[in-house]
């Protein structure tokens, strides 16, 4: 019990260390029984910031691991509380990885980093690489604070200020994380830093993981490759609202206002499932509005597509336009236009088997040359377009039997819903 209580003691009083990959040595050396968890994969991720890109990396992060184990082993209370969370959806759980709080005097700081475990085994590393990304922005953030703190005090004690004046400011940093929701689906949350004597300085950053695929969400991935419109327009219905109901202000585009989503934009899932796009105070409004937030109903979005329940509702026109949409994707061989026009899964009937397409991903990686054969591009070109026929199945672009395509009413539009060779 006596080395228990040392262990703990010597865990707890652990100073942050400079760099990740010392601590990992120092981890692997004291528990060479978990060398299996060197062998882990490690992913890439790119992870957008709000002013640019954070570029795609990779490290030996599988190690973080091994050190959150040597965490669970040495601190009673840590293992309690990481056994007492909850397994979400079976598929991952969020931990504090570390938690810390100092008193420098001149200013306190407190610091909780996050830790996400992934329930299944293979998870292409990604567990690994964002737990790592994650270390490095906290640590980061704090030591960062810490520099412009007293920066500031010097700054402030040259202009005149004294000592008494400079405690009263109570200088406070905070680096922390917050969950946002948790499915099935989904694991969502931000981690941010906080400086009390200055609002410029804040930083937050949101993950929001697939758990179906084990990737990091975009917002195309959640409402369709025509996300930037779907959101667009909801954003101006509720500025609108806001603008009617509150009087709210919103900067026109040319003092910096709202000019249209990207794939850069931050935002985070809700427990709904919907996308919440988040805005920077000063970003598309006055300061005293603060951080904005517009939810993205995803529900509302397929009332409004869905204009159809079947393939004998389709107006001849709207058939006739897709289907000159499909050919043109076919006869570009543009794998990115076609995957657009689909619907998930997409089954594929290959001469030597069929496969279903999860993603525009996988159909892409099934490869160019596979998809756009010269046979199915002929009978593309050959096909009549505007006296397709509906049935049941859909509509069948083809020049006599196979190779072809079917499209048809998926969720209300139009829909690539397989491929026949």
């Amino acid at each position: 019990m006596r080395q228990m209580e040392d262990a703990r003691k010597k865990y707890e009083e652990i100073p942050i260390p400079a760099e990740l990959s010392g601590r990992v040595r120092e981890a692997i050396a004291r528990s060479e029984e978990k060398r299996n968890y060197q062998e882990q994969r490690i992913g890439a991720v790119r992870i957008h910031r709000r002013n640019g890109r954070w570029g795609t990396w990779a490290g030996a992060a599988a190690a973080l691991v091994l050190v959150f184990t040597t965490a669970l082993n040495t601190s009673t209370a840590f293992a309690k509380m990481a056994a007492g969370l909850p397994v979400i959806g079976a598929a991952a759980r969020i931990l504090t990885f570390r938690s810390y709080e100092k008193d420098e005097g001149d200013w306190k700081i407190s610091v909780e980093i996050p830790s996400v475990e992934m329930i299944a085994k293979d998870t292409n590393g990604l567990d690994a690489a964002l737990n790592q990304e994650i270390y490095d922005l906290c640590s980061r953030y704090a030591d960062e604070a810490a520099e412009r703190a007293g920066e500031y005090k010097k700054a402030f004690m040259e202009t005149g200020g004294t000592e008494a004046q400079w405690e009263a400011h109570d200088i406070r940093i905070h680096v922390g994380y917050e969950i946002k929701a948790q499915t099935e689906e989904h694991l969502s949350f931000a981690v941010q830093g906080t400086e009390s004597w200055s609002a410029a300085y804040s930083e937050t950053r949101y993950y929001n993981i697939g758990l179906k695929d084990y990737k990091m969400l975009t917002l195309e991935d959640v409402l369709g490759h025509d996300y930037a419109r779907i959101a667009d327009e909801s954003i101006l219905r509720q500025m609108e609202d806001m603008k009617e109901k509150d009087g709210a202000a919103f900067w026109s585009g040319s003092e910096g206002g709202f000019t249209g989503i990207t794939d850069k934009n931050m935002f985070y899932m809700n427990e709904n499932g919907n996308p919440v796009i988040v805005f920077d105070k000063y970003e598309i409004a006055p300061g005293a509005y603060g951080r904005l937030e517009f939810e993205i109903d995803r529900t509302e979005n397929r009332a409004e597509k869905s204009g159809y329940t079947d393939n004998f509702q389709v107006p001849e026109e709207e058939v006739t336009a897709f289907a000159r949409k499909v050919k043109a994707a076919v006869a570009d061989r543009d794998m990115d236009a076609l995957a657009s026009l689909a619907s998930y899964p997409l089954y594929v009937g290959f001469k030597d088997g069929g496969v279903s397409a999860e993603s525009p991903e996988e159909l892409s990686a099934l490869g160019t040359d596979r998809i756009f054969t010269p046979e199915l591009c002929a009978a593309a070109e050959a096909a009549e377009e505007e006296t397709l026929s509906p049935s049941m199945a859909g509509f069948v672009l083809k020049k006599d039997g196979t190779p072809n395509i079917v499209f048809g009413v998926s969720h209300g539009a139009l829909a690539v819903k397989g491929i026949n060779y």
